[in-house]
């Protein structure tokens, strides 16, 4: 009788005990699923939002420095994104866009940028408004110019968005006309409202926001 118990306790679980197991375990983890992606989504395009909130601060301050205009620079169709300063000496003294980070002058949209993660794009999908009043009729921000902001800004550059910076720290226009918000948005490719955006204000400090289904929220 003893080794009879014994020989049960050591049996184990039965295949239809494992099957039922595996079943139960496949069935939670398909209601999980959709919430890990979520999580995941939530994570990238917030962490991206961030970055790109740096890189407007980061050309704050390189235009003060420098005592120049700097600017964050959009690549909307490569989903990049990075800092340029505005050299005076550079083009044999005319000026021109210098990628922060790069010690050779004049290279404009070059090298280092960072990408978009996975997933992530410019843009804003099917909505219809910005988070703020003054970015109530939403865009981009405005299209990137191969010159400096002033009476000769220069040409457009295709598919770009940028915001740019004077000495002082506050966004202008081409016409370095002060602005009183400009922002950049970014979306999920796979949700046409799974939007975060980062407007500059007037006074020139950028502000995150994410669209919560409903409405623009501070984030």
């Amino acid at each position: 009788m003893r080794q009879r118990l014994t020989n049960k306790k050591q049996r184990g679980f039965s295949m239809v005990e494992i099957l039922v197991g595996v079943a139960i375990l496949m069935t939670l983890l398909g209601f999980a699923a959709p919430s890990i992606t979520t999580i995941t989504q939530t994570y990238r395009i917030s962490g991206d939002a961030r970055s790109i909130a740096v890189a407007l601060n980061l050309a704050r301050m390189r235009a003060a420095a420098d005592y120049s205009h700097a600017r964050a620079y959009v690549n909307l169709t490569g989903n990049t994104f990075h800092v340029e300063v505005w050299n005076k000496a550079g083009n044999g003294g005319a000026g021109c866009w210098q990628t922060d980070g790069d010690s050779n002058p004049c290279t404009l949209g070059t090298s280092p940028v960072t990408s978009l993660g996975q997933g992530d794009i410019f843009g804003f999908g099917t909505l219809t408004a910005g988070p703020t009043a003054a970015t109530a009729a939403i865009a981009q921000a405005p299209i990137c110019k191969v010159g400096v902001a002033g009476p000769a800004p220069g040409a457009n550059i295709a598919n770009t968005a940028c915001i740019e910076f004077n000495s002082r720290g506050y966004p202008v226009d081409s016409t370095n006309t002060l602005v009183a918000s400009d922002a950049i948005y970014i979306r999920n490719s796979n949700s046409q409202t799974f939007c975060f955006a980062v407007a500059v204000p007037i006074a020139g400090q950028p502000a995150t926001y994410n669209y919560n289904g409903a409405a623009w929220a501070v984030f």
